[in-house]
């Protein structure tokens, strides 16, 4: 008998975990986006930055990219991983890592870097090598998408070597976009694989998509090279320019934008399929939108000058604007074998995705106003000051509103059959 093939298996414990996670950070994240806009929080809350850092960093894209990682890889070539067993301790080493790290975090007496490098080196080394064997076993189709998955494990394995030799995170806007980066470049070698086939049944255009790449790659050499060497405007413009170039030029190669006959389609496509359809176009294309504008946020960081409001909002517009709303994108299409049941989108609504944009329209506005100085020391300035702060301030509860919406319209959308046509 032929055995079959579960990619779901190994995945699942890493996707699961990885939302609890993204769900705690998100929760300490809005705590403290409140206590910058000036609302009032008790004292013990106040050193919670670096735990946000560490769940949405180290925690929920660590093991969010390495879950899809082991699920998809082997899928796009129809064979097994080299061993579960292995998969599994990876798992267990990063969640040790988490812990120590959590416990180090909140016991400063405590020294337990070496541990914690330890464990989280191994537990990323062992997801590098099962997937690098995987990747030996040559696709039948669109063989680049490999090239990004491969650069996405390079980046993942050296932003970690950076943080870990120098015993935590910095502040550097390079650095953080270089996080960033590996999952952006497990994103695009999906996407290259897939969005085209889903938007019209069309190839990818591969001589853009291997400019992209080659750009990004410059990107991040160069991103490294001025976080372990000098970090120097030149460096800075180029890793922004190469960056903006890189995913503009990729966009365009998988059609993000469109650049294609469809008319045809939404002519044949009815009920789930055009929901589908509809809910595909709308995510990718706002999703680039806001990856573009982030980096255009991150250029003028560098260029004007290390304004909070160019900080902040060019690490959030693409952490949740782009990083978001494509784990939302791809979410639906991946839950049906890791949970067993069907995800039908004619039940969909878009009140995660107003939310979301509503928050980074209240984030940035937020931090706009946070930069101004009070034009007045009077009662009612001091007043409409304090009332603007706690409204700028539950921007970040937006976000967490849509994760809670975005759930629960998937759990509801779980087999009802009645809408497909």
């Amino acid at each position: 008998m032929t055995k079959t093939i579960n990619y779901s298996t190994a995945s699942r414990p890493f996707i699961i975990a990885s939302i609890i996670l993204l769900f705690i950070g998100s929760f300490i994240g809005s705590i403290w986006l409140m206590s910058i806009f000036g609302i009032n929080l008790p004292s013990w809350l106040h050193g919670t930055l670096q735990l946000h850092k560490m769940l949405q960093v180290d925690g929920f894209l660590t093991l969010l990219i390495m879950g899809i990682g082991y699920m998809i890889i082997p899928r796009f070539r129809n064979v097994q991983l080299a061993s579960v067993k292995l998969v599994y301790v990876s798992f267990i080493l990063i969640l040790v890592s988490l812990s120590l790290q959590a416990i180090q975090s909140v016991r400063s007496d405590k020294d337990l870097s070496t541990e914690i490098m330890i464990s989280r080196l191994v537990g990323i080394l062992i997801f590098l090598i099962l997937l690098f064997w995987t990747l030996r076993i040559r696709p039948k189709l669109l063989r680049l998408s490999d090239y990004f998955i491969a650069l996405c494990l390079i980046t993942l394995i050296t932003v970690n070597l950076i943080d870990l030799s120098r015993n935590g995170y910095s502040n550097s806007l390079t650095q953080v976009l270089l996080w960033l980066l590996f999952p952006t470049l497990m994103i695009f070698g999906i996407e290259y694989k897939t969005l085209p086939s889903f938007l019209g049944y069309i190839r990818p255009r591969k001589t853009l998509a291997l400019i992209s790449f080659i750009l990004i790659s410059i990107c991040i050499i160069s991103g490294l090279a001025s976080l372990i060497f000098l970090n120097t405007l030149l460096l800075s413009m180029i890793f922004s320019f190469t960056f903006f170039a890189s995913v503009l030029i990729f966009a365009i190669a998988i059609y993000a934008f469109g650049g294609f006959d469809n008319s045809e389609i939404l002519l044949l496509i009815s009920g789930e399929k055009k929901a589908r359809y509809n809910f595909i176009v709308v995510h990718i294309r706002l999703s680039f939108m806001f990856f573009l504008l982030g980096i255009t946020i991150a250029l003028l960081f560098f260029l004007v000058g290390p304004y909070y409001i160019f900080y902040d909002l060019a690490i959030h517009i693409i952490a949740i604007g782009f990083i978001g709303l494509t784990i939302a994108l791809y979410l639906p299409l991946m839950l049906p074998p890791i949970i067993g049941k069907i995800v039908y989108f004619t039940n969909f609504n878009k009140i995660p995705l107003i939310l979301i944009v509503i928050s980074l329209c209240m984030r940035a506005a937020g931090d706009l106003f946070l930069g101004q100085p009070l034009s007045s020391s009077s009662e009612y300035v001091l007043n409409l000051h304090r009332i603007l702060s706690y409204f700028f301030g539950l921007s970040g509860w937006l976000v967490v509103a849509a994760m809670f919406t975005f759930v629960i319209m998937i759990q509801r959308s779980m087999g009802n059959e009645s809408n497909i046509m």
